[in-house]
Parts: C-alpha cells; sequence; structure tokens
C-alpha cells in the first residue's frame, strides 16, 4: 500500500503522469483494498479528473480507464463525455466511451442523440486505412454504451436459388456421404461438407443425419484490409440477408485458417460488416447467424452464411441433462444400424436418458411401442416431456433396466450404456452378468440389441459366456465406441 500511497501523492503533484495512472491502473488490480482508499481522497480525485485534459495522449487514455476501474463515471459523466467531444487522437477516443460503459453511467436523451450522431458519422464516412483501426474499436464501444440496435428477434427464413453447404457431424461423414448416394447426390463433396445446388435440396431435406446448414453467399474475398469495404459492397451478403430475415441481425465471423492474421482479419471484417450495414447487423450475443470465411486453394475466400435459430429437425429436445445424447447422434445410429431394425417393433431402452435415441428410433422406422428405464429420475422426467412435445408415446420406468421384468417380450433394445471406464474389473464383469441375463429376458427369440459402448472386450465376453446371444456385427461409432448388434436365441 505504500508505493500506491506514493502514487497518489504523485497523481496529485501531476509528477510522471503518464507511468504515475498506469501503475495506479496496475495498483487496483493487485489490491482490492486500494480501490476504496483512493475514491476516500478527494485530492487525488480531482487531479485525476483533471489529467483528461494532460497534454501527453497516454496519460489521457490513461486516466479515462482509470475513472472507469474506479466506478466513478457516472459521477463524472460530463467530464468525460466532454473530453471525448474535444479528443483528436484516435487511439484515445474510445477510452472515454469504454469509462462510461463499464461505469455504468446513465446517459440523458440528449447525449444519447449527440452520440447517436458521431454514430451516424462513423458508418457514412470512408476514413483512410490507417485510421480504421481505431475507428472500429470505438464505433464497437458506441454501440455497447448505446445499447442493443435489435429491436426484435431475427427469424430465418430460406431463400430460394441459393446453393447450402450440409455440414457432416464431426466423425460421421461417411453415413452422410452414403445417404446422399442413396439419393442420387454424387458431386460437390470436400472436407468441410457436401454442397447442394437448389435443385437437389429438397431430396435430401428430411435427412436427420447432418449437423447443420450453411448458404453461399456469393462474392470475392480477399479479407486484405484496403479491400473489405469493397468486397462486402459487391457480394451477395447484404441483398442474402434482407431477404432471410426479418429484422436487424446479429452476426459474428469465422475465419478457418490457422494464425493469429485470422483473429485480426475477423475483427476488422466484422467492424466493416457491421459499420456499413446502416443498423441491420450488429455483433452481440446472443448472436442470430455466423459468417464463416474458407481458405481456397485458387486464392481468396468463399463465404457462407450458418443461421443459429433453432433446428426443427430436433425441437422436441428442449429438455436434457449434461450427460443426455445428442440428438443428431442418436439419429446417425439409428442411421447406421438401419438395416437391421424391424418395422412396428417394440423396442425398449434400458438407460434411456431423456430419450433421443428412442425418439430416433422411430423416426427411422415407425414402432409400435416403446419403453424407457433409467434410475435417474430427472432423466425421466425430462425424457416425459421430450415424448410429449415429440407426439410419440413412450413409458417411461423409473427403475434399474437390471430390475425391469415384462411379460410381453420385446423385438429390439437400443441403448448407449453407461460410461464404465472408473468402475473396477469387477463391477464391470457383474454389470455384463446383469445385461446379459436382461438381454435374454427383455428380448423374444430372435430379437436383437443395439448397444453402444467403449467396452469391447466385455461385450464380446458377455456373448461368448451366455450362450442364447448371438454376436452379428459391430459397426465403429467414434474414437472409443462401436454399436454391437446381439440376437437372442431362445
Amino acid at each position: 500500500m505504500e508505493n500506491l500511497e506514493i502514487l497518489l501523492d504523485n497523481l496529485k503533484s501531476k509528477k510522471n503522469l503518464r507511468q504515475t495512472l498506469s501503475g495506479l491502473r496496475a495498483g487496483l488490480k493487485e489490491n482490492k483494498e486500494f480501490k476504496a482508499f483512493f475514491k476516500e481522497d478527494g485530492e487525488a480525485i480531482k487531479a485525476l479528473v483533471e489529467s483528461l485534459g494532460a497534454d501527453d495522449a497516454k496519460a489521457r487514455k490513461s486516466a479515462a480507464l482509470l475513472i472507469g476501474d474506479l466506478g466513478l463515471a457516472g459521477e463524472e459523466k460530463n467530464a468525460l463525455l466532454e473530453a471525448y467531444q474535444n479528443e483528436t487522437t484516435l487511439f484515445v477516443r474510445e477510452s472515454y466511451l469504454k469509462a462510461l460503459a463499464e461505469g455504468g453511467a446513465e446517459l440523458s436523451d440528449e447525449e444519447r442523440i449527440v452520440l447517436n450522431q458521431r454514430l451516424e458519422q462513423i458508418d457514412g464516412t470512408d476514413f483512410p486505412e490507417s485510421d480504421m483501426k481505431h475507428i472500429l474499436a470505438e464505433r464497437k464501444v458506441l454501440t455497447q454504451l448505446l445499447g442493443s440496435q435489435k429491436e426484435s428477434s431475427a427469424v430465418f427464413k430460406e431463400p430460394s436459388g441459393v446453393p447450402v453447404l450440409m455440414v457432416p457431424v464431426k466423425g460421421f461423414y461417411e453415413p452422410l456421404k452414403k445417404a446422399l448416394n442413396e439419393r442420387g447426390i454424387t458431386k460437390g463433396f470436400s472436407q468441410i461438407g457436401v454442397l447442394l445446388w437448389p435443385g437437389d435440396i429438397d431430396k435430401v431435406r428430411d435427412l436427420r443425419i447432418y449437423d447443420h446448414l450453411k448458404y453461399l453467399i456469393s462474392g470475392d474475398f480477399t479479407l486484405e484490409a484496403e479491400k473489405i469495404r469493397d468486397e462486402i459492397r459487391k457480394s451477395a451478403l447484404a441483398s442474402f440477408i434482407r431477404k432471410a430475415y426479418n429484422t436487424s441481425v446479429s452476426v459474428r465471423v469465422h475465419i478457418h485458417e490457422k494464425g493469429d492474421r485470422s483473429l485480426k482479419q475477423a475483427k476488422r471484417f466484422t467492424g466493416e460488416l457491421i459499420r456499413m450495414s446502416g443498423g441491420d447487423l450488429v455483433n452481440e450475443a446472443p448472436y442470430d447467424a455466423e459468417l464463416h470465411f474458407y481458405k481456397k486453394k485458387s486464392g481468396g475466400y468463399v463465404l457462407f452464411l450458418k443461421p443459429l435459430a433453432e433446428d426443427q429437425r430436433f425441437a422436441y429436445d428442449c429438455n436434457r441433462l449434461s450427460t443426455s445424447m445428442q440428438p443428431v447422434k442418436a439419429a446417425v445410429m439409428n442411421a447406421l444400424i438401419s438395416d437391421h431394425l424391424s418395422s412396428y417393433a417394440r423396442v425398449i431402452d434400458l438407460f434411456a436418458g431423456n430419450g433421443s435415441l428412442l425418439l430416433e428410433r422411430d423416426e427411422a422406422l415407425r414402432t409400435k411401442a416403446m419403453f424407457a428405464c433409467d434410475t435417474n429420475e430427472a432423466a425421466v422426467g425430462a425424457g416425459r416431456k421430450n415424448s410429449e412435445l415429440k407426439g410419440r408415446t413412450v413409458n417411461y420406468v423409473h427403475r434399474s433396466a437390471f430390475t425391469f421384468d415384462t411379460q410381453e417380450p420385446f423385438d429390439e433394445i437400443i441403448s448407449e450404456l453407461p460410461d464404465l471406464f472408473e468402475k473396477t474389473d469387477r463391477d464391470r464383469t457383474e454389470f455384463f452378468e446383469k445385461l446379459a441375463k436382461t438381454t435374454v429376458s427383455v428380448l423374444r427369440s430372435g430379437g436383437k440389441a443395439f448397444y453402444l459402448t467403449a467396452e469391447g472386450n466385455e461385450m464380446k465376453a458377455m456373448v461368448r459366456k451366455e450362450g442364447r446371444i448371438e454376436f452379428l456385427k459391430e459397426i465403429p461409432f467414434d474414437d472409443k465406441r462401436s454399436i454391437f448388434i446381439l440376437e437372442v436365441k431362445k
């Protein structure tokens, strides 16, 4: 604290002002008690506010930020606004606004009008390239200070005639490729997904095993700083957004290229895009869309827009736990076993969670009846709500799979088995002994079990020990797990 008291004395005497203000900011971060001590020193606060008019630009910047750090923006609002309006050094201007925004200063209607006029000036002026970094930084804090420009929630409506990139679930490109090939799609495959032309989209729109869709935005993009503004203007981005959304849209930008340069490019593109949009676009959470740039082998970038609206394929999946299976992965699992599924089957999930695997099983091929077991009461409750939202009847049973009893046997079991990595060898052995008995007791003769697990050795050992279970097939699922298809022979 002694060194900080020396810094306060230096501030009051205007000694080494730039270094003093920087030291005081660092001291506030290191010593939580110093803030209250500082604010009680009226002479030091007076000297701090006077430092907004210092000859040294960096001292003015530190003084503004320090006022914000101390939470004095409300009391010193007029001084900060006056200093902001008088400031001629670009890299300092955002600091006054940061202090006001972070300090929670309340602006009057007149003050808002003045700041909005500055925002309009920024958006309507072509600045020298050398000034753009600081202009965009000032603009970003201005919009934060003035509050959200969004008038209502943005609703996405797919524009017609636009090519679409169908992006596979990570690690599941081949199932998607197979499904598309079966529907006559044989071109457009690349590392980032499958480009579908307007005439092909309707053929595959009902697929449930892709991750998401991105829409191609025509344009030539180099993302070079001096060309960004012109590239945005000449592209189809503005017209696409006008057609696709009903109101202002919040976007964020991703450039798929390694290195710090891509992050700087993304910030610069975002700033220019927002500045040129005339209020149609903002950059604030929650986001409505993402812009994804991919580097082309031929040079330059290709741009896709990814809507972040709720995926209607899985609109039922509103209630979930951290351990719940993602519905798209449940759809992929059912696609992988589709050749082995029975029509109009009685199906049970022994470890159902919130029921995604069962509901996607019913999507793959309509079932006669669905039952779900789980020991987790919250999961059972979530599953009941989801099945109601889906409009399908699932009979949830809050009990252990190993104590479930049925008089009418099932045609299929489909389950993602619990994670047993932290269990002892004895616990694993006991689990699979119980699983074998339950499998035999629950399934009819000829009934099939589809078990997703990383415990391949234990699963195969279970089949060897239980003579009434036959191993049919193992289908790799992800890096660690496989789907084991078994059949009961009684």
